[in-house]
Order: C-alpha cells, then sequence, then structure tokens
C-alpha cells in the first residue's frame, strides 16, 4: 500500500501522470490485476486530493477509512503519507484550483496595412502542459487598448501571488 501511495502522492504533486510502465511493475510487485491497480490508484488520487483540499486530520482520515472497511495497517499508512504530504498537495491542489489553462505568451501578427483588423495569436498552456495557439482578428483601433489592459491585469495577478 505505501509504494502504490507513494507512487499516487508523486503523481499529484509533480504532475507526472502514472504510466502503464509503472502500472506493470506495480502489478508484478504486488501480484493484482492491472485494472485491480487502476482502481486502487484512483481511490488514492481522490482520497489524497479529497483530504487535503479539505483540512482532513489524520485521525478523522484513518477512522473514516476504517468505517469504510480498510485494514487498520492500510489506513494507518494512508494516514501517515497525508500528513507527512499534506501541505505539499494543499500548495499544489491551490495553484490547480479555478485554472484551465495558462496564457503563456501575447502575439501581434503583421498584417496587411488596409486591412482593419490585426491578428493577434495568444498562446495557452492546457492541463496537460501542452501549448495551444489561438488566432483572433482585432479591430487595430482596439489592439493598444486590449494589450495594456492585459500587462495591467498580468501586473495584478502577479502581485497577489506574492
Amino acid at each position: 500500500m505505501k509504494i502504490i501511495s507513494n507512487v499516487v502522492i508523486k503523481s499529484i504533486t509533480e504532475e507526472e501522470i502514472v504510466g502503464e510502465e509503472q502500472i506493470k511493475k506495480l502489478v508484478h510487485d504486488i501480484r493484482l490485476e492491472v485494472g485491480e491497480i487502476k482502481a486502487v490508484i484512483a481511490a488514492l488520487d481522490m482520497i489524497f486530493t479529497s483530504s487535503a483540499r479539505n483540512s482532513v486530520s489524520s485521525t478523522d482520515l484513518s477512522s473514516e477509512l476504517q468505517q469504510l472497511g480498510l485494514p487498520r495497517e492500510h489506513s494507518t499508512v494512508i494516514s501517515r503519507l497525508h500528513t507527512e504530504n499534506c501541505a505539499q498537495l494543499a500548495a499544489v491542489l491551490t495553484m490547480q484550483s479555478l485554472r484551465l489553462s495558462r496564457l503563456s505568451s501575447i502575439e501581434a501578427i503583421p498584417s496587411e496595412p488596409t486591412t482593419p483588423f490585426a491578428k493577434v495569436a495568444l498562446k495557452i498552456k492546457t492541463l496537460g502542459y501542452k501549448e495551444k495557439e489561438t488566432i483572433i482578428n482585432i479591430p487595430k483601433d482596439k489592439l493598444s487598448e486590449l494589450l495594456t489592459e492585459l500587462k495591467n491585469v498580468r501586473t495584478l495577478m502577479e502581485e497577489v501571488l506574492q
């Protein structure tokens, strides 16, 4: 249980997705089927994220897990790992809250002088850390206003984060 729990915590805190190779290694070590390991990983992920998000104490977590039928040894291991990693889990969950994607860059694309619109490329990092580019057309007279406002918002957000 400790091995699987450590893998789950690592996948949450380091945003590293548990790969098939790790699952196969766990299956070989623990002698469970792949489907059972995936279910255990999903359950542990839910337990750790929910308990960190709701600031559950380790004694309450252990008690609740035992009431659900988990053996005392397993609930003790999960509670201990929760206590050791709760602050780190909460910090990661706070960084991810209310965020679907992150703007990585804004770039004005040169267009023909006769065109009343300017093209702007927005590069966005999604949750899977893939970069996606979206191109929008903005009236040229509004472009400078928009860029100024976006810079002001970015400055305010950076101040809030500090």
